[in-house]
């Protein structure tokens, strides 16, 4: 596979960042001309959140203590007699209702047809009595929604009446009433709601004043829509405001005391006399409550607001939200971006909620709607066009190279340049000290079973370390760190890595003494330095990716050099230069290695990664020091204070051999000090 040019690379990572720029924009553009045109479908569904919010979401509230319902239910019916009643009871209630001190009474209830004289007469008579009586009127529509007709109270009863208040209630389709009419008018007078009505006796307004989008009573501004509805701020279900019965009210077996300054609705409640109106709260609620509802929430400025701060809000969250899902497929993949897109959903719930707690109607469906699309079409586009490198380079890479790693590579594909580049890396290679020995005295079973717990505990800390292991070579290991991405402090977790190997040997050694298993130790070299990466082999047939170059061969050869100075790590001089500050080394010696002219410096790592502490070290360093200035004998006696420390410390029994040799065989006049090593 070739490498794409670097000028290709950005013209096509520009042209796919354009396209799913251009992908999100219209995502969230046809949201937007969905909300402006108001789609049916989508509306309904928005109108049933609204029922939600009140059932599920807040829930009941405290209604108004000035506000109660006279019942005209099953009791009353059951000792006045039949429905309708004469109008000699309403008359006298009205008369109970002056001497109790109500405030209003309002009856959601007309008279439009005489009884008998006597009975209308005393009817009027008691309604101008009190002075507070606020009766029902009922528009009559066409199928075109004009107004046809109005039924009201006969002219003698309505002349002795404060005022009328109309008593349509216009359900949405679905048949929930969500909105009342506060204003209708015939014949260019307009004749407010029941409730609104209400609400003018109880603040002791006359007047009212129709504007647009809200209607002005006193210094009250009541929202509503182009058609003077008011959403309606339900306060709960069937119920919630006390309830009187007719009979109890009408015979005195009520206390004045609950009745005085009340506000209170004349209206059915039983069963039978059908007034029931689906709410948000429950299917069967009298009509009667719905009017005292829009009074309380115009007396107590419970409004729910609709208007174009909240359309505002409404299109900024369409944008946010699926400008926020769409860019959450480019950071995620779909099974990560699906929960975040959860968690920013329910986030933006909530706040409508909190919302509509404080009287603003935020819409759910649409913003929720520019989510979930933004999240389909940037999932389908990154599933079809961006991740299919990813998933290449996951299928390539998976099994050997960190987990990290891999997510880094499908988030950024191009980071790697799989068809062979130069990478500046650090390379391990590690080995067991006498495999072979150990394979020949113990079972084939128990071989493969012990290097596979090895190799096993190996590739999990190599990974931990961000490595990227090359290949297994019998016992041994080559991995490297600095490609196929690249890690500017590739060298420095090579280093941690190589401690972090010998803690686990530490562990593994000790396990297998206690169950009386012979144990084995490991030696290993590092280097660093530039190598060229890529893929090697057939296409199509075996392929894999790795690294190559002078830097490989050294690691390979201070592994192998490890074990002719008998110590478990060997460190070339470029990763020496960059973890020096990070970990404390002993200068071993300068070795001219096989097939090169230029002689190199070795280290060995110490730091629990050798038998010497720092100040062995030092003395082992002044005896080099004196070995490098051809003064043998005293560079033999500090290298035999460093064996009274460390018996076994073979670089210094190396040192003394030489000096010894170098006492009997003087080195030429420019002898450079360094070491031939004859062996790979």
């Amino acid at each position: 596979m070739g490498a794409m040019p670097s000028w290709k690379k950005l013209l096509v990572r520009g042209n796919t960042a354009a396209f799913s720029f251009v992908l999100a924009l219209l995502s969230i553009s046809v949201v937007l001309i969905l909300y402006y045109t108001q789609n049916s479908f989508l509306e309904a569904f928005e109108a049933k959140t609204y029922d939600l919010r009140f059932k599920i979401m807040r829930g009941p509230i405290q209604p108004s203590p000035n506000i109660g319902i006279i019942a005209i239910d099953d009791k009353s019916i059951a000792e006045l007699g039949r429905f309708p009643w004469s109008r000699d009871h309403y008359a006298r209630l009205i008369d109970r209702l002056a001497a109790a001190q109500a405030k209003a009474v309002m009856f959601d209830v007309f008279f439009p047809e005489p009884e008998s004289a006597e009975h209308d007469r005393q009817f009027a008579a008691a309604t101008k009595r009190a002075g507070n009586v606020v009766l029902a009127v009922a528009f009559d529509f066409d199928k075109d929604g004009q107004v046809k007709s109005i039924t009201r109270s006969l002219p003698e009863i309505e002349r002795g009446a404060v005022g009328v208040g109309h008593i349509n209630q216009l359900p949405d389709d679905d048949g929930v009433i969500r909105r009342n009419p506060l204003l209708l008018e015939k014949d260019g007078k307009q004749i407010p709601s029941l409730g609104l009505m209400a609400a003018m006796l109880a603040l002791g307004e006359t007047k009212f004043a129709a504007e647009d989008f809200d209607i002005a009573l006193g210094d009250r501004r009541i929202p509503v829509d182009g058609e003077n509805r008011m959403w309606i701020n339900y306060v709960g279900g069937p119920g919630v405001y006390p309830r009187y019965s007719f009979a109890d009210v009408l015979k005195g077996r009520i206390p004045a005391s609950e009745l005085k300054g009340k506000i209170l609705f004349v209206g059915a409640t039983a069963l039978g006399i059908y007034d029931m109106r689906v709410t948000p709260f429950n299917g069967n609620t009298p009509g009667v409550e719905l009017h005292a509802t829009v009074a309380d929430d115009i007396i107590s400025e419970r409004f729910i607001r609709q208007g174009g701060i909240e359309a505002l809000i409404d299109m900024t969250f369409i944008i946010v939200l699926g400008a926020l899902a769409y860019f959450l497929t480019t950071r995620l993949n779909l099974y990560g971006a699906i929960p975040a897109m959860i968690v920013l959903v329910s986030g933006y719930i909530w706040f409508t909620n909190y919302m509509f707690s404080a009287g603003q109607w935020i819409n759910i469906i649409y913003p929720v709607m520019s989510a979930i699309v933004a999240l389909l079409v940037g999932g389908s586009f990154r599933y079809l066009v961006l991740e299919r490198s990813a998933r290449e380079m996951r299928s390539m890479f998976s099994s050997y190279l960190s987990p990290k790693l891999v997510a880094r590579l499908e988030k950024d594909p191009e980071a790697a340049r799989i068809g062979g580049d130069n990478k500046e890396v650090t390379v391990l290679f590690t080995d067991i000290k006498s495999f072979t020995t150990f394979s020949e005295a113990h079972p084939p079973q128990e071989v493969v079973s012990r290097l596979n717990e090895y190799l096993g505990a190996m590739v999990q800390v190599i990974e931990q370390h961000d490595g990227t292991i090359d290949k297994f070579i019998g016992d041994g290991i080559m991995a490297y760190w600095g490609a196929p991405l690249s890690q500017p402090d590739h060298a420095r977790l090579a280093i941690d890595c190589i401690k972090a190997i010998n803690q686990r040997m530490n562990e593994l050694r000790a396990k297998w003494l206690a169950i009386g298993m012979e144990p084995f130790t490991i030696r290993g070299g590092l280097q660093s330095g530039e190598v060229v990466a890529g893929n090697i082999g057939l296409a199509g047939k075996k392929m894999e990716y790795t690294v190559i170059g002078d830097t490989v061969n050294q690691a390979a050869r201070l592994e192998g050099t490890a074990k002719y100075y008998g110590i478990n790590y060997l460190v070339g001089e470029e990763t020496y230069k960059k973890t020096r500050d990070i970990c404390r080394y002993r200068e071993l010696d300068k070795i001219r290695v096989v097939g090169k002219q230029m002689p190199v410096t070795i280290y060995e790592p110490l730091e629990g990664l050798s038998k010497l502490d720092v100040e062995t070290a030092k003395h082992f360093e002044e005896a080099l020091l004196l070995y490098r200035a051809k003064t043998w004998a005293k560079a033999r006696s500090v290298f035999n204070a460093v064996l009274e420390t460390v018996p076994d410390d073979k670089p210094s029994k190396i040192f003394i051999e030489r000096c010894e040799y170098f006492m009997k065989n003087p080195p030429e006049e420019h002898w450079d000090g360094v070491f031939n090593r004859a062996e790979k």
